[in-house]
């Protein structure tokens, strides 16, 4: 279990305000992260990137439904191991399977059996972001 504190601390050391997460799997779903000055921070004095904000965005990404175009890409191969691990999902928490179902495919189902997180290791940095690569097993 991570503590709520954990949870506000910086993602990295030294901290940054913005970097890219990015999988093999699916290189065509960057997850981007970024601070923002929200008129309520003190200019100059940006809050790092925290390990909450890198979970959070990590799961919400994941879980967003593909598009009607995203599966027409798929070869006949790819849909049928992106079905069987939908169908794996969907399964896994059987108090909940007719709603996971409901909602269809899912980015996370891409990763087909490697969707549990180990961790984000550091990669070559472009376009201003710090780069990172999403780990999964």
């Amino acid at each position: 279990m991570i503590s709520a504190d954990e949870l506000h601390e910086p993602a990295t050391y030294p901290s940054i305000t913005r970097m890219r997460i990015s999988h093999d799997a699916i290189p065509e779903w960057p997850i981007d992260l970024e601070f923002h000055y929200d008129g309520y921070t003190i200019p100059n004095a940006q809050p790092p990137i925290t390990l909450g904000d890198v979970l959070y965005m990590i799961h919400s990404l994941l879980h967003r439904q593909i598009t009607h175009q995203d599966w027409a890409r798929l070869s006949l191969s790819e849909e049928t191991a992106i079905a069987r691990a939908y169908t794996r999902r969907c399964r896994s928490v059987p108090s909940s399977a007719q709603v996971e179902a409901s909602q269809g495919v899912k980015r996370i189902d891409y990763l087909l059996d490697k969707h549990v997180f180990r961790g984000l290791v550091r990669t070559h940095d472009e376009d201003g972001f710090y780069h990172w690569k999403l780990i999964t097993g």
